[in-house]
């Protein structure tokens, strides 16, 4: 078995799942995707797993088919911490921007976002999918093993 390496790294992934010893995890689609397709990975090649409740574990990859494959935890490699209670209130920007101010957010280690309507807001809908896409992203990069709660939005009053 090897350890499946990018040039930042081992390769992590965000799971809903449970996380315990010999645990047995269904990637989604476009995680299957990602380590088969995109980083080439091998049956018994190695990943980091979290879901932000079980700490950080370390599994390896079985019954590589087509279209998906299995992860297979083998041990904990970090326990899991808790994050200080610190918000980031924000009035919601165009959508590039808005993507950089989550991830950066998530990478700071903030443990909530929470998008603030306020009078000369311009933009009126926010995407709390795309943001929680792009916190479990930034969190997966930076080491992260939580990803910060994202909030509906509220109005300033």
């Amino acid at each position: 078995m090897t350890d499946l390496t990018d040039s930042g790294g081992k390769v992590r992934l965000h799971v809903e799942a449970a996380l315990a010893r010999a645990a047995r995890i269904a990637p989604n689609g476009g995680q299957a995707h990602y380590l088969l397709h995109v980083m080439r990975a091998k049956e018994g090649d190695r990943v980091a797993l979290f879901n932000g409740r079980d700490g950080e574990w370390l599994a390896h990859i079985a019954d590589v088919k087509k279209r998906g494959c299995v992860l297979i935890c083998e041990a904990q490699v970090a326990p899991q911490t808790g994050t200080p209670d610190l918000w980031l209130c924000f009035a919601p920007i165009k959508k590039t921007p808005a993507d950089y101010v989550v991830q950066k957010a998530t990478e700071l280690g903030v443990s909530a976002l929470q998008p603030v309507i306020t009078r000369r807001t311009v933009i009126a809908r926010v995407n709390p999918g795309r943001m929680r896409a792009n916190a479990i992203e930034a969190a997966e990069q930076s080491g992260r093993i939580t990803v910060p709660d994202i909030r509906e939005p509220v109005t300033l009053e």
